[in-house]
């Protein structure tokens, strides 16, 4: 990964990879590829904040993007408050009038930079939770959230439906117990190079997110799949991703002439089954492909309670729909 200094007509970044023309990056979108000097194939992104803070405090270029960001599955309200904590200094010049009847307040002069769409399907559940944000300190975060009610696949249509095809999401996070179903349409709403993050208390479930995205071709690149302990504390990396090893190609082809009578007995058995080497396989969708999902922590030793979060970055827009 490299990380340019502020891009300057004429100018070019050395790397190992090969010299960077900046002008080949100007003009470029998000996720689109340019050539080094060594014709290696390199993809322009944003940079996010740790690869700032790990590389270089300095931003490539452009100016700050309005933020509206997607908290799907509200449930108590604490993560609801942190993110709405993280955008609060950018609306900092907005007025507001004085919240009242438990309603958020109400932008009076100036435009709101950042948003927290936050959508939770029990009425109770969201009523629970904007009770907690407004008697956090004089309910200072509630101009930054806006509370939907209802299932967030019909809440996307919605707004698709009145603001257009277009993406509108910058970042969006997917804490519930099917997020995998609702994957496809939170893409086409997110902008490009925009970040997806998605929270399960297991890794299965992780996996069912990852092979939903492949098999349905959607245009996301994940990024890392991190186990997190109790109270989001602690975690280590996990390495998930899809491979074709040749010994389980062999395998395959011995396999396919024998008996099938006991292959539901077997598949059973199969689920999530855990080999000496801490490898956990799932079976590819597609058998003639012959692709297995490989899951195991990259280092770090087991933990016990939290869960597993994975994040991707959209790669290119697909029109809302097809």
């Amino acid at each position: 990964m490299v990380l340019t200094p502020p891009l300057r007509t004429e100018g070019k970044t050395c790397t190992r990879l090969g010299d960077i023309a900046h002008d080949a990056i100007i003009g470029k979108q998000p996720r689109d590829v340019v050539i080094s000097s060594k014709d290696n194939h390199l993809r322009v992104h944003r940079p996010s904040l740790e690869e700032h803070v790990l590389m270089t405090p300095r931003s490539a270029s452009g100016s700050d993007p309005i933020i509206e960001a997607l908290e799907a599955g509200t449930g108590h309200g604490a993560l609801t408050l942190h993110l709405a904590k993280a955008v609060h200094a950018a609306n900092a010049e907005a007025q507001f009038s004085e919240p009242g009847n438990g309603h958020p307040s109400f932008l009076t002069k100036g435009g709101l930079r950042a948003v927290i769409h936050t959508v939770e399907v029990s009425q109770k559940h969201s009523e629970h939770a904007m009770k907690i944000v407004r008697t956090f300190r004089r309910g200072m975060y509630m101009r930054d959230l806006r509370f939907h009610v209802g299932d967030v696949s019909d809440w996307i249509d919605r707004q698709m439906s009145t603001r257009g095809a277009d993406p509108f999401l910058t970042h969006a996070l997917l804490d519930l117990p099917s997020s995998h179903t609702h994957l496809e349409k939170v893409t086409f709403a997110l902008h490009v190079d925009g970040k997806l993050v998605v929270f399960n208390p297991s890794i299965t479930q992780i996996n069912k997110a990852i092979e939903l995205v492949r098999s349905r071709r959607l245009p996301l690149q994940l990024e890392r799949v991190v186990e997190v302990g109790p109270a989001m504390t602690g975690g280590r990396v996990w390495d998930v991703r899809f491979v074709k090893p040749r010994a389980l190609t062999n395998v395959l082809n011995k396999t396919k002439s024998v008996d099938r009578s006991g292959e539901d007995d077997r598949a059973a058995d199969n689920e999530d089954r855990l080999n000496s080497k801490g490898f956990i396989y799932e079976s590819s969708a597609n058998e003639d492909e012959r692709y297995e999902l490989v899951c195991r922590p990259k280092a770090g030793d087991r933990i016990s309670g939290g869960g597993f979060v994975a994040l991707w970055s959209k790669n290119k827009t697909r029109k809302y729909g097809q």
